[in-house]
């Protein structure tokens, strides 16, 4: 019986595989200059009344993924001054969807992901368009992205 109990948990503790890391040569790296010359970039939350929060985030840096992932939305990022191909992810409960976005940081700039959605508690979500603005401002510096989103219990 022990001997059998024994075999078990082996072959259970296979199942149980830990993710892969992703290699360090893909992990973003935010840059350490001084205060002023690189720009800040940062996600945005709304609380839901019956509902989890929407929150959209940094995915990547081009290319380069993000590793504070959903729950580092509200940290500014630091990023050099330059063109940028930024993926920001958006998600509320159990829907998401992701998108590329093209923009031009400037030195000392300070930068949010924004979103419109027509999510409503217990309802269905048809569409996201997310972009960037310069938060001083309120103009955006990047296109719109339209997410794709698919209710995952409709598949």
């Amino acid at each position: 019986m022990l001997r059998l109990l024994l075999i078990t948990i082996v072959f259970l503790s296979g199942c149980a595989t830990p993710p892969r890391p992703i290699p360090p040569e893909l992990q973003y790296v935010a840059p350490v200059d001084q205060e002023g010359s690189l720009a800040t970039l940062v996600g945005s939350r709304e609380e839901g009344i019956y509902e989890e929060p929407t929150t959209v985030y940094v995915l990547t840096v081009d290319g380069k993924r993000v590793m504070s992932g959903p729950h580092g939305w509200h940290t500014a990022l630091p990023i050099e001054p330059g063109p940028h191909t930024i993926a920001v992810a958006f998600q509320s409960g159990s829907f998401h969807t992701q998108v590329d976005l093209q923009m031009e940081a400037v030195a000392g700039g300070k930068y949010q992901i924004k979103f419109s959605t027509d999510a409503k508690p217990f309802g269905t979500i048809t569409y996201c368009d997310l972009w960037i603005i310069d938060i001083i401002t309120q103009k955006p510096v990047s296109g719109i992205g339209c997410g794709n989103i698919e209710n995952p219990y409709e598949r």
